[in-house]
């Protein structure tokens, strides 16, 4: 099991390059995902943006929706997770101690494209940066 964070999703679902295959590879290895609830909202909010601004063509972000929505992942109550998102809220956002929190909570790897959560010295999990 993994937890999985937007930013990765987002390589995963939009990008072509060096970044994205190894997203894509690094997912692949693992079938059992897992997330805070508005994990899947972020990541629609992400390709949504890409597309905005022009970064991906109409037909790409059309099927990273797609393939958003057939994800099978299993969702954490974000409500559960609170009292470590509040320890952990002088090192990293909201959002982000939300996904650190459901790493810990299933003692699994946190799976992400932001390379400033490995730097996250409160984090009880490891946090594997892909990118």
């Amino acid at each position: 099991m993994i937890v999985v964070d937007a930013s990765v999703l987002t390589m995963a679902l939009t990008d072509d390059d060096i970044a994205g295959k190894a997203a894509r590879s690094r997912l692949m290895r693992d079938n059992h995902w897992a997330a805070p609830e508005h994990l899947v909202a972020e990541t629609f909010h992400a390709i949504r943006g890409r597309r905005m601004g022009t970064k991906i063509t109409q037909e790409r972000a059309d099927a990273a929706v797609s393939a958003l929505a057939a994800v099978s992942l299993e969702t954490i109550d974000v409500q559960r997770l609170l009292p470590r998102m509040w320890e952990l809220r002088q090192n990293v956002s909201g959002y982000d101690a939300a996904y650190i929190a459901a790493a810990e909570t299933f003692s699994c790897p946190l799976v992400t494209g932001d390379a400033r959560l490995s730097r996250c010295n409160a984090a009880r999990c490891t946090i594997e940066v892909i990118g």
